[in-house]
């Protein structure tokens, strides 16, 4: 009758376990069913663990006990062919052992942590008086162990047993690996619905057109770490939250990395040998136009995050384009404004444009322009130069910035006389360098109102053909003041200006004397001091009086009279201007 019992019970856990093959029940709910199905259909069992082999970290790690301390042997991992489980994992065959002695002795091999782990967590704190333990195998893979052990009951187990446990182990390996597939495809599931999730916030926020800082805001919230965006000149442009640290070996090592950054994938960014973020370019048709970066993370992204960054980094592309493409209307719009002004074609259409920056026709105004650098693109400079100006200027004046190709034009608006004080523009105009540092900045004459513009932006137009160069080495703010009488020589016609070239510079240049045009050029420009004339071109200033009286001979002029001077010098600055 007892064995009668003992074989329904076998059968029904045999087929409970053969049920659970086909069951979508999570890995440690089925794993935990098991073995306690297995341990009441084997009289002498009280105890048991299940171990799965984690093959990334390669060790044997317990997913399911009974009779076990959950919080001891959660800590327990053990190596192939490490104590009795590990071996019959290794070896791939099942083992039987009777009494604590043997046990014992086939754990021999334990490390220290891992029988302390082991003692601690058995609810009998003893070694079993009887112990087997079988391979988990699916399709000559193997998987993990079963071990059941007898700890309080009379005998051991016996080899009926044991084959029962091997022939159940062959079914429970099955129900293992699905309930695995399931668990994995559960989580790519939710996987899925989380990055789609993020993609429709992304694109949500992109949709509504709040800009750049609000997707970098958006993707902070889901991520533990700082995210900057630099753009294309590896500038900061914003980062959320608002944070300093980094930011400047950030930029440094984005200049190094540029070109691996022009693959769109996630690079760490190390400072010397710390792992600081990760880094993704933002591409566009026209190549890289950014860099996304997050900081401050305690490991890498994971792959909802790399891939939900990835789409942040092709959303921030369309912004950037779609923010470049309106910058560029806005510029067409101002290039067409500031030829409306200078040609003072005042149409309503024109004022009206002019009153939304506040400024009307019969202000008093004042050009500045200021030369860029050669690097600098077009809309990302005149962007920021715009703020920059903005912030010099707006207090006290009303501003309009104009773009141009070698130039970007100010045009300084005022009801009052302010634009009457030369040295205030100038003291304005030295504190907007601390923010910039263009070549120069050129300031034209302050007129009586917009109908008088073109005169003061023709000023700052001819401002760099005129000027000395040892006025440009000793400022960087020049005022139109400062070019003086040559304003004028752009009105000369070109058959006037050849015609006076000839008559008072045709003696050294028919001979093509260029050390004497030097010369005299410099001897000029340092007031007609032979010694520091000398020092300015490397010469014996007995060179310089040799040359100089050369010059007074073939010139036929004498360089002490203040009429031949002013003449000589006309012609220098108008054959300047013809070869400039």
């Amino acid at each position: 009758m007892y064995e009668n019992e003992k074989i329904k019970q076998r059968l029904n856990t045999f087929i409970n376990v053969s049920r659970n093959i086909t069951s979508n029940t999570s890995l440690t709910k089925l794993v935990q069913e098991i073995i306690e199905a297995v341990i009441e259909s084997i009289d002498k069992a009280d105890a048991g663990f299940f171990l799965l082999w984690n093959e990334e970290k390669e060790y044997l790690e317990i997913e399911g006990a009974y009779n076990f301390k959950e919080e001891m042997y959660l800590q327990n991992k053990l190596l192939a062919g490490e104590g009795i489980s590990g071996s019959v994992f290794e070896d791939g065959c099942s083992k039987m052992i009777h009494t604590a002695e043997k046990i014992k002795e086939a754990m021999g091999n334990m490390r220290n942590q891992t029988l302390h782990y082991y003692l601690e967590s058995t609810v009998h704190a003893a070694i079993p008086v009887s112990c087997m333990s079988v391979p988990l195998i699916h399709q000559n893979k193997k998987i993990g162990v079963l071990t059941i052990d007898n700890f309080k009951n009379n005998g051991f187990f016996s080899d009926e047993d044991l084959a029962f446990l091997e022939a159940i182990g062959h079914q429970i390996a099955i129900s293992i690996v699905n309930a695995r597939a399931f668990q994995e495809k559960e989580k790519q599931t939710k996987e899925l619905e989380t990055i789609l999730s993020l993609h429709n916030e992304l694109n949500h926020v992109a949709l509504k057109g709040d800009g750049t800082f609000s997707l970098v805001k958006k993707l902070a919230e889901k991520f533990s770490g700082s995210i900057l965006y630099f753009d294309s000149l590896y500038r900061l442009k914003t980062s959320y939250p608002p944070s300093e640290d980094h930011h400047f070996y950030i930029k440094e090592w984005l200049k190094k990395n540029a070109k691996k950054l022009s693959i769109p994938r996630l690079l760490d960014v190390y400072k010397k040998d710390e792992w600081v973020g990760q880094a993704i370019g933002v591409m566009s048709s026209f190549g890289t136009i950014g860099f996304l970066v997050v900081t401050e993370q305690k490991k890498e992204l994971n792959l909802i995050g790399e891939l939900a960054f990835k789409h942040a980094a092709s959303i921030m592309a369309i912004e950037q384009m779609k923010q470049q493409e309106q910058m560029k209307h806005q510029l067409m719009e101002k290039e067409e404004l500031l030829k409306d002004i200078l040609k003072n074609n005042f149409t309503l259409e024109v004022q009206r444009a002019l009153k939304r920056y506040g400024v009307s026709i019969e202000d008093k105004c004042v050009f500045i322009g200021m030369e860029r650098l050669r690097n600098d693109e077009a809309l990302e400079s005149f962007s920021s130069i715009e703020n920059q100006v903005k912030s010099v200027f707006q207090d006290r004046f009303l501003t309009i910035c104009f773009p141009g190709r070698d130039m970007i034009y100010v045009m300084l608006a005022s009801k009052d006389s302010l634009l009457n004080r030369e040295e205030e523009l100038k003291t304005r105009s030295e504190r907007l360098q601390q923010y910039y540092h263009p070549n120069l900045i050129y300031i034209g004459r302050s007129v009586g109102s917009l109908r008088q513009a073109d005169i003061s932006f023709k000023d700052v137009q001819i401002m760099p053909d005129f000027l000395l160069e040892q006025a440009k080495k000793t400022s960087k703010v020049i005022g139109f003041r400062e070019i003086g009488y040559r304003r004028y020589l752009n009105d000369v016609s070109d058959d006037d200006a050849t015609a006076f070239i000839k008559i008072f510079l045709e003696g050294i240049l028919q001979a093509n004397k260029n050390d004497l045009l030097k010369t005299l050029t410099t001897y000029l420009q340092t007031d007609k001091n032979a010694v520091k004339t000398a020092e300015e071109m490397h010469l014996h200033p007995n060179t310089v009086y040799y040359r100089i009286q050369q010059i007074e001979e073939k010139l036929n002029i004498n360089l002490d009279s203040m009429e031949d001077c002013m003449n000589v010098k006309i012609a220098l600055d108008l054959y300047q201007l013809k070869h400039s």
